[in-house]
C-alpha cells in the first residue's frame, strides 16, 4: 500500500539554546516569515519558535546540545549535508537583502534552468535560494 501523503507539514532546524532573538531577526525580519503563536503546552516543554512558510511550518528548535551542520569545499565546490531549499521571485533583490543582513553567502553550481545561491542562518543552517527561469518553470 502506498502511504497516502497529503503534504509537507513542517521542517525543524536546530539552533543553540537562548538564541530566539537571532532566529526571529533572521527568519522573521530578513526572510519575512510570520511567527506563529505556540500553545502553552509546547512552550512548557520545548524551546521552539514556529514560522509560517507557505503551506507548511518552519520550526526552529533551541537546544544546549546543538551541533552546527557541516559544509565543506571540494575542488572549489561547496558541499552540503542537510539544507532547506526555498523558491523565490526576484532572486537578485532577495540576495541583496540577505547579504545586507550580514548572512554568510555561498555560490552554487550553475544550472541552466535556474539561478540559485546558498546562505547560512545565524546558526549555520543552510538555505538554498532558487528562482527558476521563466521559460523553464
Amino acid at each position: 500500500m502506498a502511504i497516502p501523503i497529503r503534504r509537507l507539514n513542517h521542517i525543524t532546524v536546530g539552533a543553540p539554546s537562548g538564541e530566539e532573538a537571532k532566529a526571529r531577526k533572521f527568519y522573521g525580519e530578513v526572510i519575512g516569515l510570520k511567527e506563529i503563536a505556540l500553545p502553552e503546552t509546547l512552550t512548557k516543554v520545548y524551546e521552539i519558535v514556529w514560522f509560517d512558510l507557505l503551506d507548511f511550518i518552519l520550526h526552529i528548535e533551541f537546544t544546549h546540545h546543538y551541533i552546527q551542520p557541516k559544509t565543506w569545499t571540494e575542488n572549489g565546490v561547496l558541499m552540503l549535508g542537510r539544507h532547506t531549499a526555498i523558491e523565490v521571485k526576484g532572486i537578485k533583490e532577495v540576495r541583496k537583502t540577505i547579504e545586507d543582513s550580514g548572512a554568510v553567502i555561498h555560490e552554487a553550481v550553475v544550472l541552466a534552468d535556474r539561478d540559485r545561491f546558498y546562505c547560512e542562518d545565524p546558526f549555520g543552517n543552510v538555505l538554498e535560494i532558487i528562482e527558476f527561469h521563466k521559460d523553464q518553470a
